[in-house]
């Protein structure tokens, strides 16, 4: 499966606003590569949310290594309208982010572009960026953060 292929799938399961009963698994068997012990769904309904200090709010999806090697992690997050955006951070990994609902800002490299629902936003790795949502109402986007440090 390319990395192509995982960030669409996720993205289709989570646009289907799709409910599950099923309870996620967080944690990995790091030994055998194998994320979350193999294949399965990620109820999000499931998954206790955090709230951050700029008022947005988190899911943390999974964190862990696939089979291939890769270290890769995923969360969803939410922002009001008018939340302040997080400081800009450099990364040591790449990141998809993929825009569920909203308008968001991506500063990145002295550029500023802005994504839609249903946009993909690609970070390479070492990028100094931030993301904001600069719409009138909430946004949210999933995030997979894929080798390099995932952190």
């Amino acid at each position: 499966m390319t990395r192509r292929e995982v960030v669409m799938g996720a993205a289709g399961v989570m646009a289907t606003g799709a409910s599950y009963t099923q309870t996620p698994a967080v944690s990995t068997n790091l030994e055998s590569g194998d994320l979350a012990g193999g294949s399965k769904v990620f109820a999000m309904g499931a998954i206790a949310e955090t709230r951050q200090a700029n008022g947005s709010a988190r899911k943390m999806v999974f964190d862990g290594r696939l089979v291939t090697g890769e270290s890769i992690s995923s969360h969803e997050s939410a922002a009001p309208a008018g939340t302040p955006a997080s400081p800009a951070h450099k990364i040591a990994h790449s990141e998809f982010i993929v825009v569920m609902e909203g308008t968001m800002e991506f500063v990145h490299d002295g550029k500023s572009d802005r994504a839609v629902a249903g946009d993909v936003i690609y970070v390479a790795y070492g990028t100094n960026h931030q993301v904001r949502n600069v719409g009138n109402g909430p946004a949210r986007y999933l995030v997979f953060q894929i080798g390099g440090d995932t952190k």
